[in-house]
């Protein structure tokens, strides 16, 4: 049994060398443990250091060099248009309204110390952040359980405005800090102020006091009244809310709050707030301009465009447009067209009105911009029926033959080409003067025949008709009667050649753009355009287009006693209906059709487009001197042309369900 015991004496020696084995690894742990404390402060250290560059990098990695202060006007704007007319006001807007420059010392004092008040009172001892207003805004917050106050300065808001995005974190506010002290080293206090007034936030896409003021107010900052500079203070804490276009009840509470704000910052007195609190607010409605002036504008942009760039963001673009014409011309083809321009196939129109220089003065591409952007006075191709004639005639004088020679009115086959009269029916022997007021096709085609198709093209190429057969190329016969589609930018130039004196125009539509700072970028240079035909052809077709509209089929286009020239066209089976015509002062021209090119139902061009363009005429000669069209005196009729209108007028009645005038008093007049 004794054996089997365990050796007591032996198992106590084995215990002390493990007691002294463990003591021995406890003493080295020890010292272990005096090298590791050393190791872990320097690791501490080391991870401070890292951590300091970490939140430096998160603060100041990426983080963008502040400019100088005319760098800083254009920065990271939107891309925005502000279009004026040619005596400076306002049409319309495209995209943010960042107004005009607003220079500090051009503001009345209330104006700035409305947003000092309300935003950043103690903005002028500050520098780019101020510590006692972060520290109100903590408490505040605190207090109140969720953020209630933000503490940014004017110099933060502006350093968001231009650099930062709106976003609501520690990283943002961090680096606005830093920001709004790099910008207040790099600009004076003035300086930063008169930035933050012009690209503040203020709702309904307006940018800085100017555009707020014309947007909200209808006038520049350097009107604004007291109670309006107040309204518009208000405004940065929740602009898209509190927009008074938007919620006057709400800008209005805002405002009194800015007002009791200034009265407490000692900017003015208790008795001027109460005055402005009375103060009856007028908001003005944003004008629709998009409908009429849609074509205008897309038109403005891309001239403006084509001569200053696409990199400067902002433009302001005198357009040559007259308010009250383009009013005029919008108008007419509203009430003209009527129920037609509506439902399930609406009737559409067109219009242009330039002035001897080429000035667009006014410009309708179609009924309503809104429902169709396509512009039918620049991009429609359309057939221009006996409008065209003109050119048949002004090439056939220039080939030698005169407006008193003698064709014959009579069936007439060219290359298997049958030209039919609209009346379906012939009058023999007529003069050229003749055939072109009564519109006749049959002599217009044998005229271009003779002369030569080819003849006709280049004739109306080189009055500004792009669209003819190159010099290579095949021009049809029934080129005579406008079979080759055209536009009426291209028609309406052709015919400024006539109230020109023979020299082509080059239509434009704008005079002068800058950027929203007034930098000029680009001013219409002088412009005198070559001779294209001679004089004495301009006054025999100036004689024979005045026929068209004093007795032929234009009269629904005249003006009074005012001097006014012009050609009718209906293309077949009614598909488009023109009138182009022009005084000494100006031209113009109108198109009617489907878009689809369908039928209209004996819609002619002496009808609805020359209608249109006397309402559209008759604005733009408001006020302006009657000048004469050289050579338009009509000629003394001989008794064999008196003869000539008196058959024509039993043919009239015999052909004309409803004339709408006594035909063969009309050909008499012709030639009086």
């Amino acid at each position: 049994m004794q054996n089997d015991r365990p050796d007591l004496r032996r198992g106590i020696d084995w215990a002390r060398l493990r007691a002294a084995a463990a003591q021995q690894h406890f003493n080295q742990m020890l010292a272990e443990r005096r090298v590791t404390w050393r190791s872990l402060a320097s690791a501490m250290a080391g991870a401070v250091l890292v951590g300091v560059l970490a939140l430096w990098l998160w603060i100041y990695w990426g983080l963008p060099r502040v400019p100088d202060a005319e760098a800083l006007w254009s920065l990271n704007r939107q891309q925005s248009v502000r279009f004026i007319d040619r005596e400076g006001r306002e049409l319309g807007v495209r995209g943010p309204y960042y107004g005009q420059r607003a220079r500090l010392a051009d503001l009345p004092d209330h104006v700035p110390q409305a947003f000092l008040a309300i935003e950043d009172r103690r903005f002028y001892q500050h520098e780019g952040v101020d510590r006692m207003a972060v520290l109100r805004a903590i408490l505040a917050n605190l207090r109140a359980g969720e953020t209630v106050q933000g503490g940014s300065t004017i110099t933060q808001q502006l350093a968001r405005n231009l650099f930062l995005t709106p976003s609501q974190t520690i990283n943002r506010k961090l680096r606005e800090m830093v920001l709004a002290s790099r910008i207040e080293r790099r600009l004076t206090k003035d300086e930063i102020l008169e930035l933050y007034l012009n690209r503040v936030y203020l709702g309904d896409q307006a940018y800085g006091v100017d555009a707020a003021a014309r947007r909200f107010f209808g006038k520049p900052a350097s009107e604004l009244t007291l109670a309006e500079a107040a309204m518009l203070a208000g405004l940065p804490k929740a602009p898209s809310r509190s927009a008074p276009t938007e919620n006057l009840e709400r800008a209005t509470e805002r405002q009194h709050l800015v007002l009791d704000a200034m009265v407490e910052a000692g900017f003015i007195t208790p008795e001027q707030r109460d005055a402005a609190r009375a103060e009856r607010i007028r908001v003005v409605e944003r004008p629709a301009t998009e409908r009429s002036m849609g074509y205008a504008f897309d038109l403005a942009v891309e001239q403006a465009r084509a001569a200053v760039g696409q990199q400067t963001p902002d433009l302001v673009i005198q357009m040559t447009i007259d308010r009250d014409i383009q009013q005029a011309a919008a108008g007419a083809i509203r009430r003209r067209l009527g129920n037609r321009a509506f439902g399930r196939r609406p009737l559409q129109a067109s219009a242009i009105a330039v002035d001897r220089q080429g000035a667009i003065v006014a410009l309708v591409g179609g009924t309503d911009y809104n429902a169709s952007k396509f512009n039918r006075v620049t991009q429609a191709r359309r057939q221009p029926g006996s409008t065209f004639k003109t050119f048949v005639y002004t090439a056939a004088f220039e080939a030698g033959l005169d407006s008193e020679d003698v064709r014959y009115d009579e069936p007439i086959v060219i290359d298997n080409w049958r030209p039919r009269n609209y009346d379906e029916g012939y009058r023999g022997a007529v003069t050229l003067r003749t055939a072109f007021a009564l519109s006749i096709n049959t002599v217009a085609a044998a005229v271009a025949a003779e002369i030569g198709p080819r003849r006709v093209a280049d004739t109306a190429r080189r009055l500004g008709i792009s669209s003819m057969p190159e010099r290579n190329q095949f021009v049809p016969p029934s080129i005579a009667l406008g079979s080759i589609e055209t536009t009426l930018w291209d028609m309406t130039s052709a015919f400024a050649v006539f109230m020109n004196d023979g020299r082509r125009i080059d239509p434009h539509i704008v005079q002068r753009v800058t950027n929203s700072a007034g930098q000029e970028l680009y001013v219409r240079p002088p412009y005198e355009g070559p001779r294209v035909l001679d004089q004495s052809i301009v006054e025999r077709m100036n004689s024979m287009m005045g026929a068209v509209v004093l007795r032929g089929t234009g009269t629904g286009a005249r003006l009074g006693e005012r001097q006014v020239a012009g050609k009718t066209g209906t293309s077949s089976d009614w598909r488009d209906a023109w009138f182009v015509g022009y005084s000494a002062d100006f031209t113009g021209g109108v198109w009617v059709g489907h878009d689809d090119f369908t039928s209209m139902g004996r819609t002619t061009g002496g009808t609805i487009p020359a209608q249109i363009w006397a309402d559209m005429m008759r604005e733009a000669h408001e006020g302006v001197e009657q000048h004469e069209l050289p050579g338009y005196d009509q000629p003394i009729r001989s008794p064999q042309q008196v003869e000539m209108a008196s058959f024509f007028d039993d043919l009239a009645n015999a052909f004309s369900e409803s004339p709408i005038q006594d035909l063969g008093d009309a050909i008499q007049e012709i030639f009086q």
